[in-house]
């Protein structure tokens, strides 16, 4: 199946840097959250169903929350 993947990273508020960083992908995966543990293997994430099929995960990496969010192309 083909996905849009937006990947946003939030910079924790301080430092006066851009607040967020966001990356937007078109894939194909037949599985979001085996596409995603493939990318970061060793993060702890949350996953939240969509009702269009789509997903969000979302995790921490080095004191920024990072979403990988998943919305059917």
């Amino acid at each position: 199946m083909r996905y849009e993947l937006i990947i946003d990273e939030k910079q924790p508020t301080c430092g006066g840097k851009s607040p967020s960083k966001a990356d937007i992908q078109t894939i194909e995966t037949d599985d979001p959250v085996a596409y995603f543990k493939e990318k970061e293997p060793k993060a702890k994430f949350e996953v939240e169903k969509k009702d269009d099929g789509g997903c969000i995960i979302r995790f921490e990496r080095g004191g920024y929350e990072v979403t990988y969010e998943f919305n059917p192309d």
